[in-house]
């Protein structure tokens, strides 16, 4: 079994502590900025840090894309492992992010690195770095899983509601969603991300109404996939949605479940108020990594 490559993320991937350590998958963090000071993505900065920033702070806490030096430098150590680096980006149309691990990767060296572009965030780009893992350890040359990992941008189904528009408005990620604004700005509506951008699914009565049309959403999407990994994502701790969670991952019997609170980074973009599903479609060639 050969394990010639390594894996490379930036922090909006929301993959688990455990699971970074087990794969040995390498992270980039993103930049958040507060005033004039400059914060590392979990690491200099935790998810409670940054909910506690934005409830009780008047400052503007925006971020930026880690650097192409910041991608230069873990390249340059994961090369001295492995012999290539498959790394995967959050959506190029939410950050730059993929263009400065290009750029990183072309100055570093352009045939060991292949750079894609996830059109995703959260566990929907997590779950595809797991996926890689995964079939890494079945031995797949990198070339292949980059192929397979293409193929599965086609199916991912991510929803998300937030308590409010405002944060992302004001941050500018607002998407497609943008002729919300105005209309619905002090409505709670349910999101989607589809080809990399954010999108309005429909305006919701509240956290309940959201949270429910998710699970429905999900549960559509898993009669569709046959077999689908499950994320849950979400900011400030929600008793209701935790439990919901539990009963939809104990209703359709997912091959790969993830959940954890968002990056710090994503949050300052969506808000304390949020809550994700993620549904994953996995391909029936690899059904056996997960097992």
């Amino acid at each position: 079994m050969t394990k010639n490559f390594a894996i490379v993320v930036d922090s909006s991937a929301d993959i688990p502590k455990k699971i970074m350590e087990k794969y040995d998958i390498y992270n980039v963090p993103m930049r958040i900025i507060e005033k004039e000071k400059e914060y590392l993505d979990r690491i200099d900065l935790s998810l409670d840090d940054v909910i506690h920033k934005l409830k009780t702070s008047d400052e503007i806490i925006t971020t930026t894309q880690p650097p192409p030096v910041d991608f230069d430098k873990v390249f340059t150590k994961a090369l001295e492992k492995y012999d290539k680096i498959l790394s995967l980006s959050i959506s190029s149309k939410l950050s730059a992010t993929y263009m400065n691990s290009a750029v990183a990767a072309k100055k570093v060296n352009t045939e060991k690195i292949v750079c894609i572009d996830t059109l995703s965030i959260t566990h929907g780009l997590g779950l595809l770095a797991h996926h890689a893992a995964v079939r890494r350890e079945q031995g797949i040359e990198i070339y292949q899983v980059a192929a397979e990992i293409k193929e599965m941008l086609e199916d991912i189904k991510l929803y998300f509601w937030v308590e409010s528009l405002d944060y992302l408005h004001r941050g500018g990620r607002i998407g497609k969603a943008k002729h919300l604004i105005g209309s619905l700005l002090k409505m709670q509506p349910l999101l989607k991300i589809e080809n990399g951008e954010i999108d309005a699914y429909k305006s919701v009565r509240g956290i309940e109404a959201g949270i429910e049309e998710m699970k429905q959403l999900m549960k559509e999407g898993a009669q569709e996939y046959k077999n689908y990994a499950l994320g849950v994502s979400y900011g400030e701790r929600n008793s209701s949605f935790e439990e919901l969670a539990k009963n939809l991952r104990e209703e359709i019997k997912p091959l790969n479940y993830v959940e954890g609170g968002l990056s710090p980074a994503v949050l300052c973009h969506s808000g304390p108020g949020v809550e994700v599903f993620i549904l994953l479609k996995i391909p029936e060639k690899a059904i056996e990594a997960y097992k």
